[in-house]
């Protein structure tokens, strides 16, 4: 028999629970990445900029989908996107799409889902989170093959698209460290320590921020939604308001920074209109 697993407390009810997300909009915000490595892991500096939105919806974790009017298993819930473009030094373009549904009561995971587009192929994977417990992942592809497997996720394990939202979550009031578990398509994990290093001010093209800097240090190798190859070492700035909004991100051999953001309900209304200072697509 395969058992729910049980999360520890790692993330604040101030953060999860609170009535920001009640607003019937979004949060849209861009970010310019610079990063040292490309998508081969070569010496090639890129820069492009990365749109994301954060948005509060009911989520059927039977259909493993958005909630229609009758799910059997609906849960409030947290869905964050981020996605990009970028050429090579060669005709390819590259589109990445990375998205992750998580509980809003405690951001137990519930599904990540990945899509990309280059000239060689299109791709799709994904990890789904059932409600026992076990966790299917998908991969598939005309080029890069296709792949299924099955697996029980450990307690406190979160796949990496959901990384910085649960750094936005995380809870300090007690200790300034937090330990998880990043959770791989495979099913293995790589341990995460959490550290509030302390406040100061930031300086981003949105301007200067006072904010938390939390450093993540990881245990072992992973796939990041930033780089082909993770850091060992991270480091974030989330900003003192209620939203916690995610300010910057630096690690050895890529670096984000906040450009701009707003709230919207963008399903319903032009968001390109509302920026002052992000008039391109990414």
């Amino acid at each position: 028999m395969v058992l729910p697993m049980v999360l520890l407390a790692i993330a604040a009810d101030a953060f999860l629970m609170n009535g920001v997300w009640n607003d019937g909009q979004a949060e849209i915000a861009f970010y310019q990445v610079e990063r040292d490595l490309d998508q081969y892991g070569r010496e090639n500096p890129q820069s492009f900029l990365m749109g994301t939105y954060l948005v509060k919806h009911d989520f059927d974790r039977v259909r493993q989908s958005k909630a229609r009017r009758d799910a059997t298993d609906r849960v409030s819930s947290f869905k964050w996107a981020a996605f990009y473009e970028f050429e090579s030094d060669n005709s390819y373009q590259y589109k990445r799409n990375f998205v992750v549904n998580a509980t809003q009561e405690d951001l137990t995971p519930l599904k990540q889902s990945y899509t990309s587009f280059d000239w060689c192929s299109n791709q799709y994977r994904e990890l789904a989170f059932g409600p026992d417990g076990r966790v299917d992942f998908l991969m598939r592809s005309d080029d890069y093959g296709n792949e299924d497997a099955s697996f029980v996720a450990p307690a406190n394990a979160y796949p990496v698209t959901l990384i910085p939202l649960l750094v936005r979550a995380l809870d300090f009031s007690q200790s300034s460290e937090a330990s998880f578990l990043l959770l791989l398509e495979d099913g293995t994990t790589v341990p995460v320590e959490a550290t509030l290093m302390g406040r100061e001010s930031v300086d981003t093209p949105s301007g200067r921020h006072d904010a938390e800097r939390i450093r993540l240090r990881y245990d072992g190798d992973y796939r990041s939604f930033i780089a082909r190859r993770g850091a060992p070492e991270e480091t974030y700035w989330r900003g003192l308001g209620a939203d916690r909004q995610l300010l910057a991100i630096e690690s050895e051999s890529y670096r984000v920074q906040l450009v701009e953001h707003v709230r919207s309900p963008y399903w319903k209304e032009d968001v390109y209109k509302k920026l002052k200072r992000v008039k391109t697509r990414p």
